[in-house]
């Protein structure tokens, strides 16, 4: 039985959520679940790209964000579901996986889509990485392709 589960999203591409909420939002309701909708800031990788931004830039983002995604549950999930949400940075699927360990969540719920295979050999992707390194279970939900 799962007891806490992990949605990422990046509100601003709703690919990263259409087909995966519904999903997350069942399997929490069948199992009396809660579920935590993440979204990650990215962080700037280097110091010297950093010293290009405002120094509050990165706070500030991470405001903005959290305000965003609090609508976002307020208007994408049922208020009788057990859920709250968090706002993070660094890179996506290292935060995720940080993100899980530090909830005890036991499942994470990522969408993922096809990609060309010369793209995911050279780049691969937050899924891959998260589904190749997560301890706990890990469901990818296909999003239609474009």
């Amino acid at each position: 039985m799962l007891k806490h589960l992990l949605l990422p999203v990046d509100l601003q591409h709703p690919s990263s959520w259409d087909h995966a909420l519904p999903t997350a939002i069942a399997l929490a309701r069948q199992n009396r679940a809660r579920l935590t909708l993440l979204s990650v800031t990215p962080d700037f990788g280097t110091p010297l790209v950093a010293g290009y931004f405002p120094q509050d830039y990165a706070e500030q983002t991470r405001k903005a964000l959290h305000e965003r995604l609090r609508v976002f549950v307020e208007n994408h999930l049922p208020a009788d579901l057990h859920s709250d949400f968090l706002v993070t940075d660094g890179k996506v699927w290292e935060a995720i996986l940080e993100c899980a360990q530090q909830l005890g969540a036991d499942l994470i719920v990522m969408a993922s889509h096809k990609r060309p295979k010369l793209e995911r050999i050279l780049l691969g992707t937050h899924a891959m990485r998260v589904v190749q390194q997560a301890p706990q279970s890990v469901m990818i939900v296909r999003t239609a392709q474009h």
